[in-house]
């Protein structure tokens, strides 16, 4: 069975809006069709509203341009002789190029379509009035369509809003799919979300350099949580808000143990805002084939040589076979005393025998920096969204958890309930959640009901 896209509510809003329009002129006795309000509220009809504030403001300029113009054009008309029809289309058909002109030099060129409709509305008009009254009729009745689509458009029925959660979504595998990425279902919705005051940020294993390139058009306004819970960044302000990183005495001893074993790795330092990654010369195909595939992003500053004294190194990235990063984790384990390090290991971009292996400062996990950013907020309440074991720590400790479809057993076995989806089973439960409804105790999103 195919699969057939939901109605959104632009295209409910769409259709109140036409139906409005068409209201407004039975009610003011209006003799012709609304066809051109009708017209203005389909082309202005926007999914966010502070677009359709531009481009309302757009289109209103874009119809006076057109009516000037189609009073000019229509005023010439009137002095074609009789069997020359054809000079007046050809008098129409110029008067567009000052047309959309006009709107370039304003710097208004997303009033071009709306100003040649209302052109060919005034010029084409059949009947017994004069061009001004043309002109004005026109413009009334497209202004009426603009400004009821605008209202529309920001017209929201009253609903409660849950204020003292704190939402926070893992990324890969949860928000973004492999395939997909972030939907634009989901982009629309948490957009509007967000911009009605909810709170809410991504965890993720990524660097802020990684999640930049795919993190889409969502308009984050809390800092994120990156590189597995290690920093809080700020997206806005391209600042590191909290670094938890290794001790200067820690990171000399792992930095001469690994150059004992002839071990590349690679050392990122947050210094001044800024993500410092240094490397040295190569020691396997893998290693090389991953600096290689990320050196072309923008947001990452690779260095080649040793590192400097300033700056709050974060973590070490090893790629290595497996039996190698046995060795290294349990001689690293022996030698860290006070128990400051963690080890994390990740296989999905690597072949089978060869694994990433990070080290981090003990507190440098998605729950610390979650509880970090906690402390700033008016929340006090957290609903998390995870789908692997990076994001266990921080399920554990949530008011309420939840799984995705595809989540691995242990991130499953942390949840309060398990979703249907992903990203988009996400957004919609975030919103039952935040918005919900009398009726609602829990969203449609649930595979099951159990609870930890």
């Amino acid at each position: 069975m195919g699969y057939f896209p939901k109605i959104g509510m632009r295209m409910v809003k769409t259709a109140v809006a036409v139906a409005i329009c068409f209201l407004v002129s039975y009610l003011s006795g209006g003799n012709d069709r609304p066809i051109f309000s009708g017209i203005a509220a389909i082309i202005c009809m926007q999914p966010y509203v502070e677009h359709s504030v531009n481009v309302a403001f757009n289109r209103s300029v874009g119809t006076v341009i057109g009516a000037v113009f189609g009073l000019i054009a229509a005023s010439l008309s009137l002095y074609i002789p009789k069997g020359f029809e054809y000079l007046q289309y050809l008098v129409i058909s110029l008067t567009i190029i000052p047309v959309l002109y006009t709107t370039v030099l304003l710097k208004k060129p997303g009033a071009s379509a709306l100003a040649g409709v209302v052109l060919l509305s005034i010029t084409l008009s059949s009947g017994d009035a004069t061009p001004l009254m043309n002109a004005v009729n026109r413009s009334v009745e497209t202004i009426v369509g603009i400004l009821v689509s605008l209202g529309v458009n920001m017209a929201h029925l009253p609903r409660r809003r849950e204020k003292d959660f704190l939402f926070v979504s893992g990324f890969d595998g949860a928000i973004y799919g492999e395939k997909i990425g972030i939907t634009p279902y989901s982009i629309f919705e948490l957009n509007q979300l967000l911009r009605d005051g909810m709170a809410f940020t991504i965890a993720t294993e990524r660097t802020p350099a990684s999640l930049m390139a795919d993190i889409g058009m969502i308009h984050l306004k809390l800092p994120v949580i990156a590189m597995d819970g290690a920093v809080l960044y700020d997206m806005k302000e391209r600042r590191y808000l909290a670094c938890q990183g290794l001790s200067k005495e820690m990171t000399e001893r792992i930095e001469t143990f690994l150059n004992e074993l002839d071990l590349h790795y690679f050392l990122n330092v947050v210094w001044q805002d800024v993500l410092l990654i240094y490397y040295h010369d190569f020691k396997n195909e893998e290693e090389k084939k991953l600096y290689q595939q990320l050196r072309l992003s923008p947001h990452r500053n690779y260095v080649y040589g040793g590192r400097p004294e300033e700056g709050t190194v974060v973590y070490l990235l090893l790629v290595i076979k497996n039996e190698m990063a046995d060795y290294v984790t349990d001689k690293l384990t022996e030698m860290d005393t006070t128990g400051e390090l963690l080890f994390l290991r990740d296989k999905s971009e690597t072949p089978e025998d060869y694994c990433h292996l990070k080290i981090y400062h003990k507190n440098a996990t998605k729950e610390y920096m979650m509880n970090k950013l906690l402390e700033t907020m008016p929340q006090k309440k957290t609903v998390v969204f995870g789908s692997n074991k990076n994001d266990v720590s921080m399920m554990k400790v949530a008011d309420l958890a939840f799984a995705t479809a595809n989540a691995t057993e242990d991130a499953v076995t942390a949840a309060d309930y398990q979703l249907r989806g992903g990203g988009d089973s996400i957004v919609r439960t975030i919103f039952h959640l935040y918005e919900p409804l009398p009726w609602q105790s829990l969203p449609k999103e649930l595979k099951n009901e159990r609870k930890r």
